[in-house]
């Protein structure tokens, strides 16, 4: 079968990523264009979304409702697509994944397609003129005209830690989000863990906060999370000694560590340490060391 534009551009067509993503790989050996990812965005538009996905998505009343949208009905997209959020310091940084492995061509060009994708999505929110300041891609490459262009501030890094989309964001201004009444049934849980997840480096974080949001009392959360054998202090907590444990390996002192994600003393970050991981963070330190 022959795909050309008129193909691509068909409004009731559906491409699963996967597909797209043999598409691109097969268009830049074709071409030779080292920013087809880019391209491709342009092209297929919102037809690699799955239709439901999409009908959510479109359907959204405000940032707030899409981002919801966006990270409670990614399971649509299929095992492939993993995508996630992580908050800090007024910006909102909305990360993606592929299933693709980074040794595969294809690689690079997914990540770019997937980059574009999501910035298309948030125009549609946000505006037409609207930019990222930046973007971050854990790929290696050269710096790609097309492609720093599309950014306010003209600056694209690779080699992060992982390819993200930033979006200046308060958090004061988030709304409550919308219930859906076709939801997955069961998925209140991951819902809550992914605000959790995306919000508890805030320095006032806390349940309340997460009870706005869902527009419930904090005493149905509390609810929800003893359902699930937890408590939302404990989740809390191990959000923030995971944290810790990768501060550490990456070679931050333990003051440091302790000061930056909000204990009062190193002595706190310790007992802390202790009940989750029953190790102290110099026990732990010294098993990295023994471990090397």
């Amino acid at each position: 079968m022959r795909i050309d534009k008129k193909t691509l551009t068909t409004p009731t067509l559906y491409l699963p990523s996967h597909v797209v993503s043999l598409i691109v790989d097969s268009a830049s050996k074709t071409t030779g264009h080292t920013d087809i990812g880019y391209y491709a965005a342009q092209y297929v538009n919102n037809q690699a979304l799955h239709p439901q996905f999409q009908q959510h998505l479109a359907s959204s009343e405000g940032l707030t409702d899409f981002l919801d949208s966006l990270i409670s009905f990614q399971h649509l997209q299929g095992s492939h697509f993993k995508l996630w959020f992580e908050y800090l310091n007024g910006e909102l940084r909305i990360c993606h994944q592929s299933s693709l492995k980074a040794t595969d061509k294809s690689y690079e060009h997914a990540n770019e397609f997937t980059t574009f994708l999501i910035i298309k999505l948030l125009k549609d929110q946000l505006g037409a003129s609207w930019q990222p300041s930046y973007l971050a891609f854990d790929h290696q490459s050269v710096p790609k005209a097309k492609i720093v262009g599309q950014t306010a501030n003209k600056k694209v890094f690779y080699g992060a830690e992982c390819s993200y989309i930033p979006v200046s964001l308060n958090v004061a201004d988030l709304q409550p989000f919308k219930r859906h009444p076709d939801q997955r049934l069961g998925c209140a849980m991951a819902r809550v863990k992914s605000v959790v997840d995306t919000f508890w480096q805030e320095e006032h974080f806390g349940i309340d906060f997460v009870a706005h949001l869902f527009g419930v009392s904090e005493r149905t959360l509390q609810r929800l999370f003893i359902q699930h054998n937890t408590s939302f202090r404990d989740y809390f907590n191990q959000k923030k000694i995971e944290k810790s444990m990768l501060l550490l390996q990456q070679g931050h002192s333990i003051q440091e560590v302790a000061e930056k994600l909000n204990y009062s003393d190193p002595s706190n970050f310790s007992r802390a340490m202790k009940k989750h991981l029953k190790q102290t963070p110099t026990q732990y330190l010294k098993s990295l060391s023994l471990a090397s």
